[in-house]
């Protein structure tokens, strides 16, 4: 559910927000008490010396006193120098070499030299309620860190994911503020359950990234132990701890400026004019022009002037920046990291009147109670509130690309009056002014809070118990004001004004959600090595209680005051949303259990119990398995005697699980009736009089299905991941399968035509996703100059298997409506045969032509070879869902204190379609987009189309008055694109020179977000989807400049 659409109380907004404004005091006194706590005893000696390799001296290499934040780098002759103490531990690392420890002695002088290792195969990756290290995972498992994360910078977080995931499929609809309009998958699969700190959350597009640790993606058997939610894959976010070690200050802040990318512009006076003279002559029977040469020279001589509807509408650039204060430190018994971060984001509308904010705040504290027991404890709260005027923001690019060019924005040019928009009334200036047609306000809030414990039993080495407590509160309270207002036609006779009003009678609508949940977990942990034998084994039982309400409220007003008190008692509207309503319990028992000898045969097999209260007593529970198992060969003695043991891991690995899915459950097996029934478009809900007054009717819910359950999915993966040259280079390779079967569907094609009773849902349907994915890695250094490379590429398709339908007229529609064994998302239409460059074209066609036909008109395909364009010819000509192949490339470095980083992606296999303005010039009477101006039309435009004789000049579109048929691949574009997703080039100041003033580090950087895009789309975003018609909000361009530092 989208949560700016959902509803709240008014009676409930001052307790809740009393409740997350305390929880966000208690973690900031909560730090500040730590750092009361702090304190430091450090005898230092200065320390200098030289870091190498078997080539010579390094620059660039960390050196950082183990446990605190105290580091250098070295200098381009590989020297530096530290203040130390006895005993301290000093850690030296750099990107591509093996990282080493020396305990500090008293020496002056600690020359190092370094060994080459890139490998990465003993990083730890985050799995299913544990972690895991990559060089024995068994499952499809890709993961990302927050640095990465970082690199893109934007105010939602799935957007900076985009392309480093191989097989995360994002894609950004909009760029509106506070919409946060995206569209991702896992493999294609469907919306994934996203986890955040070991619970399932709905808020990732909100964090704060400066928040992220790490980002992991469960992709085949590996989600199963989530069960029922885990069938379209698992999301686990890791938000950043606490340290050992003094307190450490980060401060990160951007400010930028978006431009819209994608958003045409409609025609001025002169091309208006001259495309409604064109549309007019394009008449085989004869035209007759609008505007005469009078009319063209009346603005050009400036007599009139032609208005752009645009430019009092849309800014050219707006700002945008988002600030990150955290802390982190800790001793040997208690870690923390406080957070907090701000958020503004503009949106492009003149008014100002559309604007987005968040703050966010985080504390999240790890402390030893004993000698086993730890404590952790979670809170985050996260306040955003959207404004915008009462008019959404795609009805707004709707009306001031309908206005003409050739009518002022104001009667009679008097700013004091709006005018009345000749197309449909409405005036885009007025339904962008909050001022003028009112508001609507989105306000959400969250309060996720969890605590547990872990205790380390005794006597039973790796044996842990641990237990989980969450409880999170989702608050959204919405406010809608529409203003009354007039717009005015000029009477220049009696040099009056005329008032037509809009948006009567004026109303206020406060809208109140609620979303309450809890999570209670109780798990044993098992990790231990016997000899060459290693097992770690997990058994947990879960609980999960989610609960929603809602309520609403409505009054007309006399007087304007956007007060639900100041409304008038009659026509009040007071009532809540029947789908917004509910309460669920799932009940779990999880089993994990992982082998592997000498790291080399490595299993894993795990089981998930699960129950729901979705489905009826007698189908309530279901069992969900999971088994992989990984053979890393490089192990083996034979490899690693063999000329291929450059390759130093190469691992295979194959895994089976089945998950399940209850989203679509909503209590099914229920019998019963709807109150109020049900109306619709064109009827009103039924019901009766009684003594005056209208009572609702109730309504059937129809037959109800007590067998309904879950739908089931198998997943199926293979996998290679290897690595080279000690990481130099990585590669890893995915096919992977998933049949769904139990898919929701009905009988009602099937049974007679009259049952006397809705049909319930059956678990019928089927279907298969498959596909493939390639990930490779490579990174090195070349003297002081550091860099990596990845690159991803992903493909998948869904097929159904079996749709339930009976069988239709004759063979020809049989084969077209057949959904049975058919890939779905197929797009039906007309192929393009071409375009008529002349009259030539046009006399000798082999197929019917109408008399109406031009230079420049398209050329449907004679799909059967009949000579004539038909239903016959509509046959698959594309595809029309999210894309069938993505793919990303990672490219960053550093040499010194300089560093680059960018990120390019795209997708193909893609295609968009549109309709209304984007498709018709001139469509239901109103102006046309300057890109209609690339079109097949006269040289001379007072020509006679219909002339054999008459000068054409080619275009992109038709000549005015012809349209592509929409189902054609003359209106569907291949939406396949490369773009540079973002680039940052960042400096580090020097450490001694920016040590005197008390800052331990600080980097200043620029950074560009959708930086540039190549596709075959023209004159729109690839990105920009075709709902509503194409009226939406575009996406943006982003120029930021920013600053880290470190205190």
């Amino acid at each position: 559910m989208d949560e700016n659409s959902t509803n709240y109380g008014v009676r409930h907004c001052a307790r809740y927000v009393a409740k997350l404004k305390g929880s966000m005091a208690c973690g900031l006194l909560s730090f500040w008490l730590l750092l009361l706590c702090i304190n430091v005893n450090a005898q230092t000696i200065p320390v200098t010396g030289v870091v190498s390799d078997q080539s010579g001296v390094l620059p660039g290499v960390s050196v950082a006193i183990k446990g605190t934040t105290t580091g250098a780098v070295t200098d381009v002759n590989g020297k530096y120098t530290l203040n130390v103490t006895g005993g301290q531990k000093l850690v030296f690392s750099f990107l591509g070499y093996a990282t080493q420890e020396i305990v500090y002695s008293g020496q002056k002088q600690l020359n190092v030299k370094l060994a080459t290792n890139a490998s990465t195969l003993n990083e730890v990756v985050v799995v299913g309620y544990g972690t895991q290290r990559k060089a024995t995972l068994t499952g499809s498992v890709a993961s990302v860190t927050g640095s990465e994360i970082t690199t893109t910078k934007n105010e939602n977080v799935l957007n900076s994911l985009t392309g480093k995931v191989a097989g995360l499929r994002v894609t950004q609809n909009s760029a509106e503020p506070g919409s946060f309009d995206n569209s991702f998958s896992i493999r294609g699969f469907g919306d994934p359950l996203v986890v955040i700190d070991g619970v399932p959350r709905d808020n990732i597009t909100r964090l704060d990234p400066n928040d992220i640790e790490s980002v992991s993606v469960l992709k085949d058997a590996s989600a199963a132990i989530y069960g029922v939610r885990a069938a379209n894959g698992v999301i686990l976010v890791t938000t950043k701890r606490g340290k050992k070690g003094t307190l450490e200050l980060n401060y990160s802040g951007t400010y930028g400026l978006q431009v819209p990318s994608g958003l045409p512009k409609p025609v001025g006076a002169l091309d208006f004019m001259t495309l409604v003279n064109e549309q007019l002559l394009h008449n085989v029977n004869g035209g007759q022009v609008k505007y005469s040469q009078a009319d063209f020279d009346a603005f050009r001589n400036g007599t009139r002037t032609s208005t752009d509807w645009y430019s009092p509408v849309i800014k050219n650039s707006v700002p945008q920046s988002q600030h990150n204060l955290n802390a982190m430190g800790g001793s040997d018994n208690t870690n923390y990291f406080v957070s907090m971060g701000i958020t503004q984001q503009d949106g492009f509308l003149r008014s100002n009147d559309l604007n987005y904010k968040r703050y966010n705040l985080r504390s999240n504290l790890t402390t030893r109670i004993t000698k086993n027991l730890s404590v952790d404890v979670n809170i985050n709260g996260t306040l955003d509130e959207k404004n915008q005027p009462y008019q959404d923001a795609w009805w707004i690019i709707r009306s001031f690309w309908r206005q003409v060019p050739t009518q002022p924005i104001y009667a009679n040019n008097n700013p004091a009056y709006l005018n009345i928009g000749e197309v449909d009334g409405s005036n885009p200036v007025a339904l962008a002014d909050a001022d003028v047609n009112g508001y609507r306000k989105y306000t959400n809030r969250w309060l996720q809070s969890q605590v547990s414990a872990t205790w380390q039993i005794p006597y039973v080495q790796g044996l842990s118990a641990k237990g989980l407590f969450a409880y999170d509160y989702y608050h959204s309270n919405n406010k809608l004001y529409q203003k009354t207002y007039n717009q005015y036609s000029y009477d220049a006779n009696s040099d009056t004004y005329r008032p037509t009003t809009y948006q009567s009678p004026a109303t206020i609508r406060n809208e109140s959600f609620e979303r309450p949940g809890t999570l209670m977990q109780l798990s044993l942990n098992y990790d231990h090595t016997f000899g060459d034998h290693s097992f770690t084994g997990l058994l947990l039982y879960e609980e999960n209680h989610r609960q929603q309400d809602n309520f609403y409220a409505q009054r007309e007003l006399s007087l304007p005051v956007d007060q639900i008190f100041a409304g008038n008692a009659q026509n009040q509207i007071g009532s809540a949303n029947i789908g917004d309503i509910y309460d669920y319990v799932n009940k779990s028992v999880v089993g994990r259990i992982n082998y592997n000898y000498k790291s080399k045969y490595l299993a894993e097999v795990s089981f998930r119990q699960d129950g729901s209260s979705r489905f009826s007593p007698t189908k309530r529970w279901g069992f969900f398995p999971a088994a992989s198992v990984g053979w890393r060969i490089t192990q083996e003695d034979f490899w690693k005697n063999s000329g291929l043991s450059f390759i130093n891991d190469l691992k295979l690995r194959a895994a089976y699980g089945k998950v399940g899915d209850d989203s679509a459950l909503a209590y099914q097996f229920l019998t019963g009736y709807r109150y109020p029934a049900n109306g619709s478009n064109n009827q009103l809900p039924p019901g009766s009089v009684f003594d005056g007054t209208f009572v609702n009717a109730v309504e059937n819910l129809g037959i109800a299905n007590q067998n309904l359950t879950w739908f089931n999915a198998e997943t199926y993966n293979i996998g290679l991941d290897a690595e080279a040259w000690n990481g130099l280079i990585g590669a890893t390779f995915n096919v992977f399968r998933r049949d769904r079967s139990g898919l929701l569907g009905t009988q009602i094609l099937n049974l007679p035509s009259v049952v006397g009773a809705t049909l319930p849902q059956e678990n019928l349907n089927s279907d298969r996703t498959q596909g493939f994915e390639i990930e490779l890695s490579h990174r090195n250094h070349i003297g002081a100059f550091n860099y990596n490379i990845r690159g991803n590429v992903a493909y998948a398709r869904t097929q159904n298997r079996t749709v339930v339908q009976a069988r239709f007229g004759n063979s020809q529609l049989n084969w077209h409506n057949n959904q049975n064994n058919r890939w779905n998302n197929i797009y039906w239409g007309y192929g393009a045969g071409g375009r008529y460059t002349n009259y030539q074209d046009i006399l000798n066609n082999n197929q019917f032509v109408s008399r109406n036909a031009v230079v420049g008109d398209y050329i449907y395909q004679d799909w059967n070879g009949d000579g004539q364009i038909t239903g016959d010819d509509v046959h698959p000509i594309a595809y029309n869902s999210a894309p069938l192949t993505n793919f990303g490339l990672t490219i960053g470095g550093s040499y010194k204190g300089f560093d680059f980083n960018m990120v390019w992606q795209g997708a193909t296999g893609v295609t968009v379609s549109y309709q209304e303005q984007l498709n018709i010039p001139l469509w239901g009477g109103g102006s046309a987009l300057a890109m209609f101006m690339d079109r097949y039309h006269p040289t001379d435009p007072n020509a006679d189309p219909y002339n054999p004789n008459t000068v054409w000049t080619p275009g992109n579109y038709a000549l005015t008055g012809t349209t592509a048929d929409v189902n054609s691949m003359f209106n569907i574009q291949d939406a396949s694109f490369v773009r540079l997703k973002s680039a940052e080039i960042g400096y580090s100041l020097s450490p001694g020179a920016i040590k005197k003033i008390g800052i331990k580090g600080a980097r200043i950087f620029v950074n560009g977000y959708n930086v540039l895009t190549f596709t075959g789309v023209k004159y729109l975003d690839p990105e920009h989807p075709s709902s509503t018609y194409g009226y939406l909000y575009p996406l943006n361009k982003t120029f930021s400049l920013g600053v880290n530092v470190k205190l």
